[in-house]
């Protein structure tokens, strides 16, 4: 077997040739394996050999620009790396970027073999979903496959008995596996499409801002519509309604005019990504956004809401399998995020750089789902394990927002999906 390299987000899998060590791959952070370049320019001292890099000029989320195994008469002697400069510091201690384009560090693979550290490692989670198509229904589609005109002269399509049942169990599949689908085309009437989703007898569920929100500016429908959803402006991801003791399990938004421009949406699987933070990144960050109390605080000019909870919420019993409390909600609103109060002085930094790990987590593009939704498309997804988002715009958007029950989305899809089997 050769050396081969799997370059991942934030670390690379270098697979070894059999050896009595046992060693089939080990991981290797960016960061380490920066910190440890063995070169003679600006790394290890030319006449000494010793370290003079500075582990704290290196960036946590280093990314080599490309890599390479070298070769020497069909013998692989290397693993190479290429790297953009890094500033380092100079006599005084000042930081000063370097002149080269990139930087180069040449392991032998005997040194990588000897030094490894994530020796056999399994990944426990995958990324969390980012490809839209995953997620996405094409109702019009449906109906074209699943016609319900009584007769030739009729001009009204609909999605027959069985074409909803095979709407309903795509639905539940999709949001059971990935917690958000984004249905196109499916139509103006955003009082019909509450009833895709629940039984004629449930309703939804009303806020403080009304029993549907009209998501838009100018917004006249509404009351306690001083709140960024009723602007143009960016709206970076978060849950909705933090500051409630139950919040709603779902929400759906149906497109009833795009932007002229800007205003695309996006999500993050929220559950997904707290279990790579976890097992891949920082368990410590983990611990700290499951266990410090954060207050969230609605403060508006009619209206006045407060909870104090973690971001993370974990379960209250182990789960029998596993030993470990298992995560049940995310709680995430910067906008409704008080003053962080709960936490020792000499501990704050750690809490904060906790947050900004995990932020920095969520902003990666091969977490998000990105969606341009259309006049008539709608997107549901789970509020306690996705977060949503969407950019700035221009022109007349109108977003008409949902909020459902999830004991009622559940019922209501579950027997569609119990029809299919």
């Amino acid at each position: 077997m050769s050396v081969n390299l799997e370059l991942k987000p934030d670390w690379v899998r270098i697979s070894f040739p059999e050896g009595d060590d046992g060693i089939k791959y080990a991981d290797f952070h960016y960061f380490w394996l920066r910190h440890n370049c063995p070169c003679l320019q600006g790394c290890r001292h030319p006449s000494t050999k010793e370290r003079i890099i500075d582990a704290s000029v290196v960036p946590l989320d280093i990314r080599p620009l490309h890599a390479s195994v070298e070769s020497d008469d069909g013998a692989e002697i290397a693993v190479t790396f290429y790297w953009p400069p890094i500033a380092t510091k100079d006599d005084k201690g000042r930081l000063v970027l370097p002149e080269e384009e990139k930087h180069t560090s040449a392991f032998p693979v005997s040194w990588l073999r000897s030094n490894a550290y994530g020796v056999n490692r399994t990944e426990t989670h995958e990324l969390p979903p980012h490809d839209i198509d995953l997620v996405t229904i094409d109702y019009q589609a449906l109906v074209n496959k699943y016609d319900d005109r009584n007769s030739e002269a009729s001009t009204s399509s609909k999605l027959s008995a069985k074409g909803k049942v095979t709407y309903k169990a795509e639905l539940y599949d999709k949001l059971r596996k990935y917690g958000v689908a984004i249905i196109r085309n499916r139509g103006d009437d955003t009082e019909e499409i509450i009833y895709d989703f629940i039984d004629p007898s449930a309703d939804v569920i009303s806020t403080h801002f009304g029993r549907i929100e009209h998501l838009r500016t100018g917004n006249v429908e509404n009351t306690n519509n001083d709140q960024l959803g009723y602007t143009n402006s960016a709206i970076r991801l978060h849950t909705d309604l933090c500051y409630a003791e139950e919040v709603p399990g779902f929400q759906f938004l149906h497109c009833i005019q795009p932007a002229d421009s800007g205003g695309e949406n996006y999500f993050v699987h929220a559950e997904s990504a707290a279990k790579y933070l976890k097992t891949e990144v920082s368990r410590r960050a983990y611990e700290l956004l499951t266990t410090v109390n954060i207050t969230f605080d609605r403060r508006q000019s009619n209206f006045q809401a407060l909870l104090v909870q973690p971001i993370l919420r974990l379960s209250d019993t182990p789960d029998a399998k596993t030993n470990e409390r298992t995560l049940e909600q995310i709680r995430y609103s910067y906008f409704t995020h008080g003053p962080q109060v709960s936490v020792p002085f000499s501990e704050l930094r750690e809490w904060y750089e906790a947050q900004q790990v995990w932020d920095k987590l969520l902003y990666r593009d091969d977490f998000q789902l990105k969606a341009d939704l259309r006049k008539g498309d709608v997107v549901i997804y789970d509020n306690k394990k996705v977060l949503h988002a969407r950019n700035g715009f221009s022109g007349g958007r109108h977003m008409a927002g949902v909020y459902l029950k999830a004991h009622d989305l559940w019922s209501h899809l579950g027997q569609a999906k119990d029809n299919t089997q």
